[in-house]
């Protein structure tokens, strides 16, 4: 029986999670001590620093700050969805810091507000957490299991209603190995 090209692909992809998750020792931790250290470089932007580079990109590798306990995938469909929310919001991000920059007088309403999660999964989770920080006005400042405390700049109920949206297009995007794409 011929397998089809969904499941040579599904296979190979979880054969590269399990190369990319190996244990401390193998393969696994010279491959993190390679990408920590390029993104040092790229942060750094080429100037070095690696008296205290060093040291940090050793302790990220050695203390994987990404588990690989939990499997999963993108959804196509998610992806697809995604793409545009991702450009929008940074657009939308960029232009809100430069009309506050060019109008100080914009009304500011900082406050901390608590978000309980809908989305499933620890990689979901910090994806959304992560991408928070895009929306104008916004910054994840605290994350535990059962939500994320946001700092906002704006209208608290319109930015909750905005994180909400946010959420329900993370949830599309990610998916546990195991279930079919939409």
């Amino acid at each position: 029986m011929t397998k089809s090209w969904r499941q040579s692909v599904q296979e190979r992809t979880v054969g590269v999670m399990r190369w990319l998750g190996m244990q401390q020792t193998g393969v696994g931790l010279p491959l993190r001590i390679l990408a920590y250290a390029g993104i040092w470089w790229i942060i750094t932007g080429g100037d070095g620093g690696w008296l205290w580079g060093l040291p940090a990109v050793l302790v990220a590798a050695l203390f994987n700050p990404f588990p690989t306990t939990e499997r999963w995938r993108w959804r196509l469909r998610g992806v697809l969805a995604f793409v545009p929310v991702f450009a929008w919001l940074s657009l939308r991000s960029a232009l809100d810091v430069a009309w506050r920059a060019v109008h100080p007088s914009r009304p500011l309403n900082p406050a901390l507000v608590d978000y309980v999660w809908n989305v499933e999964g620890g990689h979901a989770r910090v994806f959304l957490a992560n991408l928070i920080n895009l929306m104008p006005g916004t910054l994840c400042v605290r994350f535990h299991e059962h939500g994320m405390t946001v700092h906002i700049l704006g209208d608290p109920t319109r930015t909750m209603a905005g994180l909400a949206r946010l959420e329900a297009v993370v949830g599309r995007l990610f998916q546990p190995l195991g279930e079919k794409d939409d």
